[in-house]
């Protein structure tokens, strides 16, 4: 049997990842002055969105194993921008949630995350956005 090249150019995952470097170089470039990875930075914005979580629930949206985000996760403690609390429901549990100084540093970061969104989709007109953002959606819950 006969193998086919591969051909990168019509390779989802390729320009995916491609596109998460740009993406993640950006975002990196704006943050680097408050002193964070993007990786910090993705876990407190998740904090943003979601209030409270768990570092379990945090590896959903970052990328790495578990001591890798327990290591995030006391970095951003030290820097007193998240803490946690024991759970209500569960004592084996600790929830993770924004301080203030989390939360004025997150307002702060906003505006990067929608510059870097913007710049993202520049080269769509504004239908070609909205479904660019469907499809994404659509290939996420496809995945998970």
């Amino acid at each position: 049997m006969e193998q086919q090249e591969f051909n990168f150019q019509e390779s989802y995952g390729y320009h995916f990842i491609s596109t998460s470097v740009v993406i993640k170089r950006r975002i990196e470039s704006r943050i680097q002055e408050y002193d964070l990875t993007h990786l910090q930075f993705s876990i407190l914005m998740n904090l943003y969105k979601n209030k409270t979580t768990t570092q379990k629930e945090l590896l959903k949206y970052v990328y790495g194993d578990e001591a890798s985000v327990t290591r995030l996760v006391d970095r951003l403690a030290a820097k007193s921008y998240i803490k946690r609390t024991q759970s209500t429901e569960d004592k084996r549990k600790k929830n993770i949630l924004l301080t203030k100084e989390g939360l004025e540093l997150v307002k702060k970061l906003l505006c990067f995350a929608k510059e870097v969104n913007q710049e993202l989709v520049q080269g769509l007109d504004k239908s070609e956005a909205k479904e660019f953002l469907r499809l994404l959606q659509k290939v996420t819950h496809a995945l998970e």
